[in-house]
């Protein structure tokens, strides 16, 4: 049992990690991190990867930017089209919340 629940988890650290695609913008962001191009472009090339993943990848990109007002909006977006059709008291809607009250953190002087 302990050993189904640990290959589990490598098999989900192992979706998460970035492939040998993701090194150009791997790289190109260690030189750069604050480049709010090379992350739109990073994430717009990982549109068909997992929720997690993409949600990985904004975080990482807000925490580089958190001024961000394009980067908010697009992770807004993207974790609220999500959750449509949940129901209010479930987790996927409660984390939206806990985004939304960090967005407003960082973003209270926007509109």
């Amino acid at each position: 049992m302990a050993s189904k629940n640990a290959d589990a988890q490598l098999g989900l650290l192992d979706e998460l990690m970035p492939t040998d695609e993701d090194l150009l913008y791997e790289e190109e962001l260690l030189r750069n991190p604050y480049s709010l191009k090379m992350w739109w472009r990073y994430i717009q090339a990982r549109t068909d990867a997992s929720a997690k993943r993409r949600y990985l990848l904004f975080e990482r990109a807000l925490k580089a930017l958190p001024g961000s007002y394009k980067l908010w909006y697009a992770y807004l977006r993207e974790r609220r089209l999500a959750v449509r059709g949940s129901r209010a008291d479930s987790k996927a809607v409660e984390a939206l919340n806990n985004t939304y009250e960090r967005a407003l953190v960082s973003m209270h002087k926007m509109p």
